[in-house]
Order: C-alpha cells, then structure tokens, then sequence
C-alpha cells in the first residue's frame, strides 16, 4: 500500500509538472509582450538614438490626452474589457484543458472548445490586444504582431501532438473547427496568398514582414488621426506649439498660455535653457493623474494631486483651480534641428522647463516650479505627447 500510495503521489506530482510546463510554454508569448508593454527603459532609450528605430518609441493613439472623436475615446473602454475578457477566457480554457489532464478524460470538447480548437491562443490574443489599446506604442504594436506568429507555430505542434496521443478521437473533433477563428478564414487566406511558397517557411516568413507592415501602415493612419482629433495652437512668433488634455477652443489656449508667458519668471527660465528645438506646451487640467508622462519634479517635491480625481483629471472651466501648463522643449535624440511642424512628431521627446500654475478664468499665474530634464521613465525616453 505504501508503494502504491507513493507511485500515486510521484504520477500526480509529474503530471503536475508536466501541466505547468506546458502552462509556462503557452502563456510565453504573451508574457513576452505583457513585458515589453513594461517599458523598459535601457531598450527604449537604445531605439530612440537611431531615426530607424526612434518611431518605435512613439504612441500611434491618444493615452494621455482626450480628443474630440467619440471613436478614439471609446477605445479606452474597449481595451479594458478586451484585456479583462481575453484574461478571463483564458483561465477558463486552460482550467478545462488541464482539468482534462489531471482527471484522464481525454480531449477538451466545452464551452469555447465547441466553436474552436485554441481558444486559449485565442483569448491571449485579446488580451494583448487590449493591452495594445490601453499602451499604444509602435513597438508594443509589433511585439503583438509577433506573438500571434509565435501562438500559431505553437499551436501546429499541439495538434501534431494530440493527433499522436488521441488519435481518430481529436482528428474528428478537429476537423470540425477552425483553429482561432469559426471556419479558419486566417487560414484559407494565408494558405491562397502564402501557400504556394516554398519552402513552407518562406511563407511564413513573407506572411509575417507583410503583417508586420500592414500592422504599422495601420498605426501612423490611426496616429494621424489623432492628431488631427487634438485641438492643437500654432504660435509661430513664439516658436511654440500648444496642446490641451482636455479639448479647449484656440482662444481658451491662447489665453492660458500668454499668461503663463507674460510671468517674468518664465520668460527668464526660457531665455537660459535656449535651444533650437521649438517649445511645446502642454495644458494639464486639475488633478490630472499622469504627470510622470511630462515631467519629475526634484527629489522631495511632490506633484500636485490634490482632491484625488481621474486620472485625465477633470475639466478646468468646472473647479476654480489652476491648471498646469508644462513647458517642454522638443528634440530628437539622434540630433538635428526641428521645425515647428516637427514638434509633435512620433519620436520626438520633449524635455520639460518649467510647470506654470494659472487659473483660466483670470489668468493669474500661482505658482512656477523647475522640473528636472526628464519625464518619470528617464531623460532619454520618449512618452507620448498627447
């Protein structure tokens, strides 16, 4: 009895193992991409030295501004129920799968296994799609492209291999449902566009360049959209560009960015980090909760949070508080001298000067601090300028 218990106890314990390490094998892919939506610092920085790869460092959607597009502001909803969805969808799956395993009841045929064969690739594709839409940045766009490659290469070698466990029982099962998607429609186009090359791998290979370019195609026609959705000033005589988080006429504008300018204090600290870049002033609302995207005050400094609020703070024509008007230079890391249309720019980086507190309404300016020459992820990284 004794042996026997201990072999039951080993088989449990190895089939244990055997369960996580095909856990930690499919969840690898996006893990890899929940990483790099972590931002690492010496990597972004390395990306944004060469006008090659300096875009990648750039936001192809709105994160830390709102725009005036009903479409772009529903995406942030979206992306979190999609990361929520995709997260949830996969644990269902997986449990199946595994409890499957652990029980000896052969092949997974419930719930979403009724309309495909990979739901849980399926489900991680969602999730980093939501992801994607909650961190939009080029390179993260092309991390997800990959991962949806890694996930179907993965889930040819599943099925060669529960072919050869399972037999007649998982080919019947399977030759009934696409593989992500009902009726496999990414499939039949691969196979009548990409198909035909050979080897099989040339194809892949073309199929992934192709996507990986459609997939930024995509992302500088949904950057240009919204920078077209942000109310944006222009002030040439001033080598400056102006910007509101929160949408406001040219007029409101122009009048919260004078009365910063008319601050002798400002035009001073201006006057001694004179640059070639243009300046790009940046209006943040009351409580806005993003700051480290703009600048880090000095150690012992903290930044304005006051009353708490969402984190695109709240609308400053409805508090009687001040808002913040973040002066920044714009500049490339890899040099060169930019004009004023290259000021929002997707790789430019923007080194902050000085924060100006000024109540809208008057245009009093209460309070002036010096910021040190970088945002919250370093002084060489790029964070989105709207």
């Amino acid at each position: 009895m004794r042996l026997s218990a201990q072999l039951g106890r080993a088989g449990t314990l190895l089939v244990l193992g055997i369960a996580a390490a095909e856990v930690l094998i499919m969840i690898s892919p996006f893990a890899g991409f929940f990483y790099a939506s972590l931002q690492f610092g010496s990597l972004l920085e390395g990306l944004s030295t060469s006008p090659l790869t300096a875009w990648l460092d750039g936001f192809f959607l709105n994160h830390s501004a709102m725009t005036t597009s009903r479409l772009l502001e529903w995406h942030r909803t979206l992306g979190m129920a999609l990361l929520a969805l995709g997260l949830a969808g996969f644990v269902v799956s997986a449990a199946q799968v595994y409890g499957k395993k652990l029980t000896r009841r052969g092949v997974a045929k419930g719930f979403l296994y009724r309309l495909v064969r990979h739901p849980q690739y399926l489900c991680l594709a969602v999730a980093g799609w939501g992801l994607l839409t909650i961190w939009p940045r080029f390179l993260l766009l092309g991390t997800w492209v990959t991962m949806l490659f890694l996930y179907a290469g993965l889930a040819r070698f599943e099925e060669r291999r529960m072919a050869g466990r399972f037999g007649d029982d998982y080919l019947g099962w399977a030759r009934g449902r696409g593989a992500f998607l009902p009726g496999s429609p990414v499939r039949r186009l691969f196979e009548r566009i990409f198909g035909r090359l050979r080897p099989r791998a040339v194809g892949w290979a073309t199929a992934y360049v192709v996507c990986l370019t459609l997939a930024f195609a995509l992302g500088f026609a949904l950057r240009a959209y919204t920078r077209a959705s942000i109310p944006i000033l222009s002030r040439p005589e001033q080598r400056a560009v102006v910007l509101s988080v929160w949408p406001k006429p040219e007029s409101w504008m122009a009048r919260v960015f004078d009365a910063a300018l008319a601050d002798a204090r400002v035009r001073a600290r201006l006057e001694a980090t004179r640059a070639d870049g243009p300046v790009v002033a940046t209006i943040l609302p009351p409580r806005y909760g993003m700051k480290g995207m703009y600048y880090t005050l000095p150690p012992g400094q903290a930044p304005d949070r006051r009353h708490g609020g969402p984190e695109l703070g709240v609308d400053p024509d409805g508090v009687d508080e001040p808002v913040e008007v973040v002066l920044s230079r714009a500049e490339k890391a890899y040099g060169g001298r930019l004009t004023l249309e290259d000021a929002l720019d997707v790789d430019v980086r923007l080194i902050p000067l000085a924060i100006v507190e000024v109540l809208p309404a008057s245009g009093e300016v209460t309070g002036l601090r010096i910021p040190l020459p970088q945002n919250h992820w370093g002084p060489r990284v790029v964070m989105p300028v709207f």
